[in-house]
């Protein structure tokens, strides 16, 4: 008896060994999905560029701009995104709109809290 289960004991050992090697060759051998591979962080970008940056996505995961033209276009007393014209091209550079954005984020808690205060 005892012999008996020792030889099915090996025998599932094996069986099992085998299953988990074709499980991990399976996996492996499956091609990658999901997302592109990330573009590499560049010193000047393009409206499009920096939307894929700042993750402003649509539900079909494609950029979009429509908020970055928006802060663009802002009078200079309303804080503008900071940007330049190489040519006719309007192009980011990604330090000064990582500044930007921090600046903008603390302006709009500063506007939340006055208003909260107004409020109360």
């Amino acid at each position: 008896m005892l012999d008996q289960t020792l030889d099915l004991k090996e025998k599932l050992t094996r069986v099992l060994d085998r299953a988990t090697h074709e499980a991990i060759a399976l996996v492996l051998a499956q091609p990658e999905t999901g997302r592109a591979p990330a573009e590499p962080l560049l010193g000047w970008m393009t409206a499009t560029q920096l939307a894929r940056y700042w993750q402003l996505v649509n539900a079909n995961d494609e950029p979009t701009t429509a908020g970055i033209m928006k802060w663009v276009k802002r009078a200079e007393n309303e804080h503008p995104l900071p940007h330049a014209y190489m040519g006719d091209l309007l192009r980011f550079n990604r330090d000064e709109v990582d500044v930007w954005a921090r600046e903008e984020a603390r302006r709009r808690r500063v506007q939340s809290e006055q208003r909260r205060l107004k409020i109360a």
